[in-house]
């Protein structure tokens, strides 16, 4: 009788040891599905919360940015691999590894089905009146048709860039407002960006020479603002510069 209840209190104590491990981490959840691993539940310190991460960094976010339910959900069911952004404050701190994101050459010209607009009725012209060089694509007032703007917004969205907005500035540019909260987005930006400049969208008859692109973050803080040019884009695009040296380089606040 002694032997038995022993083994059962060894076998309780195992599996207390074992629950304790599994929930001794805590996994905030920002309301954008962006989800950090920290040592424990945040702290609010003068109005900011405090989240120290589990690689020893800390983190101060604005308590409105975090999701409650999502968090509490997320730490008792244990998943214990969310991403962590490593914002290179300290050497030898190694990220949590990053969801692959989709590649670039699957969402950029992707052939997209675009509504057919009634062709108009032919008219009888004179020879003299036929226009010599026809355009393949037709602009409005100076500026990129609207595929193209399309193309680019589907492509930040590609990367996991959900709040955008891409307008023609003229005939060979535009500019691109969105908001990022983390490092990698920035830099899906770029690549996005670079890549579909030297590409110019896959729309026959275009050229896009520049493309002005303005960062926030969720809060309405600054993220950086980039004149990214042609020749910028096929730097990046041919890798003779990496995405960390143009941000250094490029980037305006």
């Amino acid at each position: 009788m002694l032997k038995t209840l022993l083994k059962t209190l060894f076998v309780f104590a195992a599996v207390s040891l074992v629950t304790t491990d599994a929930f001794a981490k805590y996994i905030v959840v920002l309301r954008d599905g962006t989800a950090y691993t920290a040592k424990s539940k945040w702290k609010v310190v003068n109005g900011k919360a405090i989240v120290e991460l589990e690689n020893g960094q800390s983190l101060q976010l604005d308590p409105a940015l975090i999701d409650v339910a999502k968090s509490e959900q997320r730490t008792k069911m244990g998943m214990a691999n969310a991403n962590v952004l490593d914002t290179g404050s300290s050497k030898g701190t190694t990220a949590a590894p990053r969801a692959k994101q989709p590649a670039l050459v699957d969402m950029q010209l992707r052939p997209r089905e675009v509504p057919k607009r009634a062709t108009p009725a032919p008219t009888t012209a004179e020879p003299s009146q036929t226009p010599a060089n026809v355009t393949p694509v037709q602009t409005v007032s100076g500026s990129l048709p609207e595929e193209v703007t399309e193309k680019f917004a589907l492509a930040y969205e590609n990367v996991g860039i959900f709040e955008r907005k891409v307008v023609s500035t003229g005939a060979r540019s535009l500019r691109a407002e969105m908001t990022v909260d983390t490092e990698e987005r920035v830099f899906n930006a770029i690549s996005a960006t670079s890549f579909l400049m030297v590409r110019n969208a896959g729309v026959d008859g275009v050229q896009i020479d520049v493309v002005e692109m303005y960062m926030k973050t969720t809060t309405g803080g600054a993220a950086g603002r980039f004149q990214m040019t042609r020749a910028d884009a096929e730097a990046l695009d041919k890798r003779t510069v990496s995405q960390q040296d143009y941000f250094v380089k490029k980037v305006i606040y």
